[in-house]
């Protein structure tokens, strides 16, 4: 459709409630439960099919529809020890609709009508997460830790079956500890963990006048490997100048210099074609 300057093409409208409690069970412990629907006007659009996946943006319009999601949760929340450990558990479901992603055989590159390539469909989100905290004392930190799945469903991707949005992590794990030394040192560290992204890889290839052709049989069916690092810093309180306070910092980022994937290229083997070779790349190694 063509429309004049200034005129309004379509308009959505939706409301976005809330609600929250929290039931008291002793003055050391909680029970909270919580609802909210989310609505989503902007998109982003990943082709999890190339080696160096290329996102677009794109605004909700007649064929797009706001994504909306609702979701529900629940959690038990407690302190102990006056105050100096906090522990948490929570449960949550999210719904979601309006879901956009690429069909498959996409055309991407310099098409104008992103939007003749775009299926439609629903989600889901569900999962636990842990958390413990220390507070006080010469040492603190805290440990977190979340199991969960996220996925997504269209009629004409994967035979219509639920598969893994591209985002999805079954693992997360984080750990921070936090040492004060003296009272001018503080030392820290942080280790972080998670499974890698859901993505679309080559299930096998066949060649047409001499190029190679990668074959694509599920969508997001393979794993990234699992992303770690581990943080670790020092930092020297300097003396008060009048109403300026300044400290130096120490620190290196990726202390094992762990090569945690940003993409994976496929191509053929230069010592035999008939075999692929899946290359890794890295960024950003141990830096001081």
């Amino acid at each position: 459709a063509t429309y004049s300057s200034a005129k309004i093409a379509k308009v959505y409208a939706n409301l976005q409630p809330r609600f929250a409690a929290t039931y008291q069970l002793n003055d050391w412990s909680s029970l909270k439960f919580s609802y909210a629907r989310n609505v989503q006007y902007l998109h982003l659009l990943s082709n999890s099919t190339g080696s160096n996946p290329t996102d677009l943006w794109i605004p909700s319009s007649n064929n797009v529809k706001p994504e909306l999601s609702d979701q529900v949760s629940a959690g038990y929340y407690r302190n102990s020890n006056d105050n100096k450990y906090e522990f948490s558990g929570e449960i949550y479901y999210k719904s979601l609709q309006n879901q956009i992603d690429y069909k498959n055989g996409a055309i991407l590159i310099a098409n104008q009508n992103v939007e003749s390539q775009l299926v439609y469909g629903i989600g889901r989100a569900y999962g636990l997460e842990l958390y413990a905290k220390k507070k006080f004392g010469k040492l603190t930190g805290w440990i977190s830790y979340t199991l969960s799945r996220t996925e997504r469903k269209f009629t004409s991707i994967n035979n219509g079956s639920w598969f893994p949005a591209t985002q999805d992590e079954t693992h997360s794990l984080s750990v921070v500890a936090i040492y004060k030394a003296s009272k001018k040192w503080t030392l820290s560290s942080d280790f972080v963990y998670n499974t890698g992204n859901a993505v679309t890889w080559p299930s096998g290839k066949y060649t047409i006048n001499g190029n190679t052709i990668f074959y694509y049989a599920q969508r997001n069916g393979y794993r990234m490997p699992p992303y770690n690092r581990l943080d670790v810093s020092a930092t020297l309180q300097g003396k008060k100048r009048g109403q300026f306070d300044h400290d130096w910092t120490f620190s290196i980022y990726n202390l094992y210099a762990r090569e945690n994937p940003y993409f994976v290229q496929f191509q053929n083997d230069p010592n035999d074609p008939q075999k692929t070779q899946a290359v890794q790349y890295a960024l950003f190694r141990l830096i001081p």
